[in-house]
């Protein structure tokens, strides 16, 4: 019995030695790998050394190039365009016209614009020059003088209208009378006077004839008596010639006298004489009320209106006696430039200096009202439209120069400054831009509206800094740090932010404080870091555990 258990006894000893050799020969193992492991890990990192230099920051946006003004110009009527001077290409100056439409096919109103014009000028003209509006305002001022003075002294204008009315009453029996005359039928006894008349007229033109014949050949006798007067015969020659034109006039006037009353009455003369007639009654019957009116004299009410007339053309003499008001000429310019906007409906002319983009019309095309013509764009000057994150805008400010360049121009850079800036932003997708125009300085010809541009503005600068690569930068224990391997600062007495040693041949990290940044590298303003220093670029995650 004694002897079976110390055979086991022995037996547990091997057992136990033979599994502490295991475990140790395990561990060995283990170690080996995780010493490979580690090695190969090592030969993975990628580092850089840390050192100093000049550090911008920029922000990065892209804009589309414009010009500095740009219009489309388009027709607001309808016609036939008559003339396209300019081309594609072409410099204009404020003011040219571009194009015309011919006359014949434009609108009533455009074409009357002109007449309308042609009033207004003249007008205006008026108004500046002639005195006649203030000569009228004075003679409406005396009149209404005269009628009030009138009312109130009624004397005379009751004279007056007794006066017309006296006056009214002779005219319409004079008019009646010629009335009378045309309508009452001749009586026979008055026709055959007037036919006895013209026998007796003849009669006395034949007598008056025999003596002008008589006379006439006295006269053409060479040898004279001495009683006879040659100046005697003379002048009973002129005298009977000037009665027997006389006589013949009477006759015509009988015989037409005659044919008169042998005739009915004209029918021109007729209504002439019943038009003359219904005018007298009207006369008399104006003047009739018009003595009826003042026969009393004024009322109190007449009396009223004619104060409140008399101030109105005493206010109005007092407005224009000086010269035409600022009112009356800002209402005649007005009135011109009108018309004249109307008429230049038929042109189109260049609203500012710049260079034609786009001809769309020839002579003989027909336009209608909103119909495109030209688009004109100002390409002294270009510029680009950025928009800038809240974040970054209160860093840039006008007059600050940017870099510039283009999808479509390789190898280039241009240079501008920036000349204003949104005091609004604009909110998109939830985040909040605003608007930045870059003027460039320094575009060529190549450089063209519509064009793609990025745009990089500087809004820091630091000399003589300590930088390191923002791709190795990390976020441990809630601090900032990076991974160092070898140099100075990795010695056997450092620890990490985990509280375990690090060697000369394994990353530890270091807490340091950023400053400035820019797209690839960081300020390092605080932190135990020193130049050349390398830097982890790529630190494992295994050392990013906190045990």
């Amino acid at each position: 019995m004694e002897t079976i258990t110390k055979r086991f006894g022995r037996k547990q000893r091997w057992i136990l030695l033979i599994v502490v050799l295991l475990i140790a020969a395990g561990l060995m193992l283990a170690r080996q790998v995780s010493l490979g492991q580690q090695a190969a890990l090592l030969d993975n990192l990628i580092t850089e050394p840390i050192g100093r230099g000049e550090l911008m920051a920029f922000v990065i946006a892209d804009g589309v190039v414009r010009s500095e003004q740009s219009a489309e110009l388009a027709w607001s009527i309808s016609g036939e365009v008559a003339a396209v001077p300019y081309q594609v290409g072409d410099l204009v100056q404020a003011g040219d016209i571009l194009a015309t439409l011919v006359e014949t096919s434009l609108p009533q109103q455009v074409i009357l614009a002109r007449g309308d014009l042609i009033e207004a000028q003249q007008a205006l003209d008026d108004l500046l020059h002639s005195q006649t509006q203030q000569a009228q305002a004075l003679t409406t001022l005396q009149a209404s003088e005269d009628t009030l003075d009138n009312a109130l002294h009624p004397e005379m204008m009751q004279a007056q209208a007794q006066t017309a009315v006296v006056t009214a009453e002779r005219n319409l029996e004079s008019i009646q009378r010629r009335y009378d005359i045309l309508t009452t039928p001749p009586t026979a006894s008055g026709i055959q006077q007037v036919y006895d008349n013209i026998l007796l007229t003849q009669e006395i033109i034949k007598d008056l004839e025999d003596q002008v014949t008589d006379l006439e050949k006295t006269l053409q006798r060479t040898v004279f008596n001495p009683y006879e007067s040659l100046i005697a015969y003379k002048q009973a020659y002129a005298n009977a010639s000037a009665e027997l034109a006389r006589q013949q006039g009477r006759l015509l006037n009988l015989r037409d006298r005659h044919n008169v009353l042998l005739s009915p009455p004209d029918p021109i003369e007729m209504a002439v004489a019943e038009a003359d007639l219904a005018t007298a009654l009207a006369q008399l019957s104006d003047a009739q009320r018009e003595w009826n009116r003042v026969k009393d004299g004024a009322t109190a009410a007449d009396i009223a209106v004619f104060e409140a007339q008399l101030a109105d053309t005493r206010r109005e003499y007092e407005r224009v006696k000086d010269g035409p008001t600022a009112d009356d000429l800002a209402a005649a310019e007005a009135r011109l430039a009108a018309a004249q906007a109307i008429l230049n409906q038929s042109q189109l002319k260049a609203p500012f200096d710049g260079v034609l983009t786009q001809v769309k019309n020839q002579p003989g095309d027909q336009v209608n009202d909103g119909t495109l013509s030209f688009r004109l764009d100002k390409l002294s000057h270009l510029l680009v439209d950025v928009q800038i994150s809240e974040l970054d805008i209160n860093q840039i400010a006008v007059g600050q120069t940017v870099l510039l360049s283009f999808d479509a121009i390789l190898a280039a850079q241009y240079h501008g400054v920036i000349n204003d800036i949104s005091p609004v932003g604009d909110t998109v997708n939830g985040m909040v831009t605003f608007e930045v125009c870059i003027e460039i300085i320094d575009a060529d010809a190549v450089v063209r509206p519509g064009m793609t541009s990025t745009v990089e503005i500087e809004i820091s600068r630091v000399e003589d800094a300590l930088l390191v690569p923002n791709q190795a930068l990390r976020s441990l224990n809630g601090q900032r740090v990076v991974f160092v391997v070898g140099g100075s600062t990795a010695t056997e007495d450092n620890k990490n932010l985990t509280g375990q040693r690090t060697s000369a041949t394994t990353g530890h990290p270091v807490t340091v404080t950023i400053g400035q940044s820019s797209g690839k590298y960081s300020e390092v303003i605080a932190g135990d870091l020193q130049e050349n220093d390398r830097i982890v670029i790529n630190p494992p995650s295994e050392w990013m555990l906190v045990p």
